[in-house]
């Protein structure tokens, strides 16, 4: 029985097109680096990269809150070990040399001048910022925590901090003036996957993560039963004043209550070290778990690099099998625009 030209014609295309189907959903392969691209194709790999990518998109949200939430701790942290270093260095160097007997009018005036540079600092530090929020300011978020009063004395959002008292049945700063709580102060709690819990519209503090610092725990606030400022600004003022007017009495009093004010912004840099510790577990904990999930999606629907080289060399055989094939059955101008 003879076969028609147009019989074998039809043949050879479909054929040809299988050929490049094949050999068009192997380069895709290779170029995407998956399996398919739809689920139909592949029904129970599919749903399982389905589940697992949902548990990798929740996974990654968490990442990016932990990272951000130790990046701002490490800002914090660096604010503080630069407010500790200047307070070391007034209180070793700069307040024994003026307690030198030999420091002249002009050596004190020139140490005066130095501490007034750095108290100047300690007000930068302290209205330092991480993207909008301050990290010395509690829940400060539209204005700087610290700014100076007329008299030139340090305020903490608007309040003199020699006036700030803390209430430690209700766990909040307030005015000694006026009673008021401090505003803006409020801690700042955030979720990193421990499980938070409230109650009504308060968190329980030990279900979340304290984001936040104070910048009275870190600076100081008040006065002792001397009168005496416990806010480390307002004592490098009565520091530098007590050096150009060599009143070593007063110097020695402001100095001794300058040791115990580092002494307690050392305990804070304790603690926001094992905080950002323990972030640094957690996040690492959370990349691993990434590359978890993101094996298992390749594991899935990933190819296999030598298999799919395997089937691009033997696409590319039949193809030229096939064209090698019409060229000895079909009409030469037909070959000619099918190639």
């Amino acid at each position: 029985m003879r076969v028609s030209d147009r019989t074998t014609v039809r043949n050879f295309l479909k054929y040809l097109d299988n050929a490049k189907t094949k050999t068009a959903d192997t380069n895709e392969r290779i170029a995407s680096g998956n399996r398919f691209k739809r689920i139909s194709d592949d029904v129970s790999a599919g749903t399982r990269v389905l589940r697992v990518r949902s548990d990798l998109a929740k996974t990654e949200e968490h990442y990016d809150n932990v990272k951000a939430i130790n990046e701002q701790m490490a800002t914090t942290e660096t604010t503080m070990m630069s407010i500790s270093d200047i307070l070391v260095d007034v209180h070793s160097k700069k307040v024994i040399r003026a307690l030198d007997d030999t420091a002249g009018e002009a050596g004190r005036n020139a140490l005066a001048n130095e501490i007034k540079a750095m108290r100047e600092e300690i007000l930068q530090f302290a209205n330092t910022k991480y993207g909008t929020f301050y990290v010395l300011g509690g829940s400060t978020a539209t204005a700087p925590p610290f700014t100076l009063g007329t008299n030139g004395e340090l305020l903490y959002n608007k309040v003199s901090v020699d006036n700030i008292l803390y209430d430690e049945i209700n766990g909040h700063y307030y005015d000694s003036d006026s009673g008021n709580p401090i505003p803006m102060d409020d801690p700042v709690y955030a979720d990193i996957g421990i499980g938070i819990r409230m109650q009504g519209s308060d968190v329980e503090s030990d279900t979340a993560f304290k984001m936040s610092y104070s910048g009275l725990e870190v600076l100081g606030f008040g006065v002792n039963s001397d009168g005496i400022s416990k806010n480390v600004y307002n004592q490098l003022a009565e520091i530098e004043k007590a050096i150009r007017a060599n009143d070593m009495e007063k110097l020695r009093a402001y100095d001794n209550e300058l040791v115990l004010a580092t002494d307690k912004l050392t305990a804070n840099l304790t603690d926001i070290g094992a905080k950002t510790n323990f972030l640094d577990t957690i996040q690492k904990g959370l990349e691993n778990r990434i590359d978890s999930f993101n094996s298992q999606v390749n594991t899935f629907m990933g190819i296999n690099d030598a298999e799919e080289a395997m089937n691009q060399t033997m696409n590319d055989y039949v193809l030229k099998a096939i064209l090698q094939l019409g060229s000895n059955i079909l009409p030469m101008s037909l070959m000619d625009y099918l190639r």
